[in-house]
């Protein structure tokens, strides 16, 4: 690629490979999840979202030209649109109910601010189109969580900040304030009703319909305490510290964070991923990005070297037969996509190169 600078994370290379390709949908070879189910479980288009941000902050630091910029960023709005990806029939312009799909349009939402950050007001029609449909969502739920799937109870912590997040983007963009209607309430409402007592960290789920939806675990806290780090820094800065007092650690030799508090009898979910001596795979994944978002060097470093590690044996792995299917855990486009948003965020942070 011209212009790019010698401070690209190497994961650069895997996502402009996968953007140079035709997109017709994620196959198995994208995605680990889809090795064993046909759908993405919303993989899809959570690494896009991660995909689109690191795009926008490697373009921030120099490290990306504003024409490549401008192509890689539409290629994610593309494949975020395509069929396989959106839930709807329609294409999102023809579509006159966005219905109850907040996961799918968190992202998205987070994907068009990341474009009109680098590219212009395009799709700037539609970025406030869903930014106020999420608004609305969020508002006329007496929790202030909104619905991420129709016929489906649960209300994640994670995914409303990145609801809110993706609305603060949309203001940051356009000089708007619609994000301050629903923070303070939130951050209310999450203070007085979903705070485990003896941690202080947020809960992971509003409703109760899982047995660990009382518990702080930590997948869920990486993922929100990342998105609080922008419109809600003090908060993010109190829930990281407590995050890393309980539940960060060493096992081993190697440091990583826990998904569930010590004692907790919950097991490993398709979203944690494996659970070792009681660290977690996508919990000690997800805040490497966090880590780097909260500039907290010394902690990502911890978690940069071993995960570092790990994927350099997988992609070996994807060489072996038989083996080749499970080093795409680490290695698929949503891990590409997360490793290469925190290595860039860590690198527009302190300037050092890794």
């Amino acid at each position: 690629m011209e212009n790019q600078s010698p401070k690209t994370p190497r994961e650069f290379a895997l996502v402009t490979e996968f953007l140079g390709r035709e997109f017709d949908g994620f196959s198995e070879r994208d995605l680990f999840i889809m090795q064993f189910v046909p759908k993405a479980w919303g993989q899809d288009i959570a690494a896009l979202s991660n995909m689109a941000e690191a795009i926008v902050t490697i373009f921030g630091y120099g490290g990306l030209n504003q024409i490549d910029g401008v192509v890689y960023i539409t290629g994610v709005v593309e494949c975020a649109l395509h069929k396989s990806v959106r839930p709807y029939r329609r294409e999102l312009d023809e579509q006159r109910d966005l219905g109850r799909y907040g996961y799918y349009l968190e992202h998205l939402n987070i994907i068009l601010g990341c474009y009109q950050t680098i590219a212009g007001d395009r799709f700037r029609e539609l970025n406030q189109r869903i930014t106020e449909h999420l608004l609305a969502l969020s508002l006329n739920e007496q929790n202030l969580h909104a619905p991420l799937l129709p016929n489906v109870r649960m209300r994640w912590s994670a995914d409303q900040a990145a609801i809110i997040y993706s609305i603060w983007l949309y203001d940051q963009n356009n000089g708007t304030q619609l994000a301050a209607k629903l923070i303070t309430p939130w951050l209310d409402y999450m203070h007085a009703y979903r705070t485990e007592a003896s941690t202080g960290l947020f809960q992971t789920e509003v409703l109760g319909v899982k047995t660990y939806s009382d518990q702080p675990r930590g997948c869920s806290l990486a993922y929100m305490i990342y998105y609080l780090s922008h419109f809600a820094p003090r908060e993010a800065e109190i829930q990281w510290r407590k995050f890393k007092e309980h539940m960060f650690q060493r096992r081993a030799g190697i440091w990583g964070f826990r998904e569930y508090l010590p004692g907790s009898p919950n097991k490993w979910t398709p979203d944690s991923g494996p659970i070792l001596l009681g660290t977690g795979v996508a919990a000690s994944g997800l805040a490497l990005k966090t880590a780097a978002a909260m500039r907290d060097s010394e902690t990502f470093i911890r978690l940069y070297r071993p995960a570092t590690a790990v994927i350099k044996l997988m992609r070996s792995m994807s060489r072996i037969p038989l083996l080749n299917r499970l080093a795409r855990l680490g290695t698929d486009v949503l891990a590409t996509s997360i490793k290469l948003s925190a290595d860039a965020l860590h690198i527009k942070n302190t300037g050092e190169s890794l």
